[in-house]
């Protein structure tokens, strides 16, 4: 038996707890002013004393050659606008991630060959302790960056049926998002592929050959339903969500 979808829950119907609806974002300024330096200290022609920073001048700022910026403010503001924008996309995928798609999944109805579920699931797993491995890290603290507060008592035990949980639900959200967009009559075929990669090459600047490389039309097949659903829930759930910045306590 193939694992399918029988009811898919309407999102919308999905309401956000009150402790997602206001985030805070970090303040963003010692970033900017990091980032400044370096790009003063590549264009200084001045050798300063270590730890003496360089200032950063409209000249400087226009060796950079980015359309629509100027000046050293110019140049600060976008960076600041990038870095905030950046940051407030991260926590509502997190949301997303952690709380809107799980809750999707659990409130629809499945068919599932535990079978399969639990073979893609352990596989899924494995591939997650390999990344880790690669970076030098541990099962437990690569499960500890990934969740963040409240893992700090999961063993390698513990850390693992996360894991498997966390892999499961996204496979059944990926059989979701297929069927979802199947009952619309929405297809992600071989014209959808070359018209995504015409797309982000347009906007990322990026030769075609390149992205196609990146993204082989395998991968965009399986992947790209599941995306997009979760790029149409974001959309839906961003009005919802108050942003504060840290230093202020304003909304953004």
């Amino acid at each position: 038996m193939e694992t399918k979808v029988t009811f898919i829950y309407d999102y919308q119907s999905i309401e956000i707890p009150e402790h997602y609806r206001t985030l805070t974002i970090p303040p963003v300024e010692p970033l900017v002013e990091a980032m400044c330096q370096e790009v003063a200290a590549r264009h200084s022609s001045i050798e300063l004393p270590d730890g003496q920073p360089h200032l950063l001048t409209d000249e400087m700022v226009a060796k950079e050659e980015i359309p629509g910026v100027e000046t050293a403010d110019d140049y600060r503001l976008r960076l600041k606008e990038a870095l905030f924008d950046s940051m407030a996309n991260d926590l509502l995928h997190t949301i997303l991630i952690k709380y809107v798609m799980p809750e999707l999944v659990k409130r629809s109805t499945f068919e599932i060959n535990d079978e399969e579920a639990s073979r893609i699931s352990q596989k899924r797993l494995e591939s997650f302790e390999e990344d880790a491995r690669q970076e030098g890290l541990t099962l437990e603290e690569a499960v500890r960056r990934e969740v963040g507060t409240g893992s700090h008592q999961m063993d390698e035990g513990m850390s693992r049926q996360y894991m498997l949980h966390v892999s499961r639900t996204g496979y059944l959200f990926e059989i979701l998002a297929r069927e979802y967009y199947v009952r619309q009559g929405r297809t992600f075929d071989l014209a959808a592929y070359y018209g995504y990669i015409k797309s982000y090459a347009d906007f990322s600047g990026r030769p075609e050959e390149e992205i196609r490389e990146m993204l082989p039309v395998h991968e965009y097949m399986a992947l790209a339903p599941a995306r997009t659903l979760l790029d149409e829930m974001s959309n839906w759930l961003a009005p919802q969500i108050t942003l504060k910045l840290e230093a202020e306590g304003q909304e953004a």
